[in-house]
């Protein structure tokens, strides 16, 4: 069973704890969860959501729709959407579904 987290750092930016199996037994709380994220965003006024995934131990298609959902709602209201400490069933899950994540190779002086 997963569980879902969202959590307001006093005027940083809100973080979105996912941990164990985010799947469709999640999905009233993952929608939940998107609609809580955009009211803390407008109280606050704050620009940046990190959705840590350090504890996910798998991810169907729901836990991936909950992510492509908080980002539409970013890109909708005003907010930029991070993914942190991606597990490797979190990054395979979300890869699957289209996105990619390249690393910068760091400059050489």
């Amino acid at each position: 069973m997963g569980t879902i987290e969202v959590v307001d750092r006093g005027g940083r930016e809100i973080v979105v704890f996912l941990s164990g199996s985010i799947d469709d037994t999640l999905a009233e709380q993952l929608h939940e969860a998107v609609a809580e994220v955009a009211t803390l965003e407008r109280i606050g006024g704050l620009n940046h959501v990190v959705v840590d995934m350090h504890r996910v131990s798998a991810m169907s298609g729901t836990g991936v729709e909950f992510l492509r959902e908080l980002t539409t709602s970013g890109h909708t209201n005003g907010f930029e959407v991070s993914f942190s400490a991606m597990t490797g069933p979190a990054h395979r899950a979300v890869e699957a579904a289209g996105w990619h994540f390249v690393e910068a190779s760091p400059h050489l002086r």
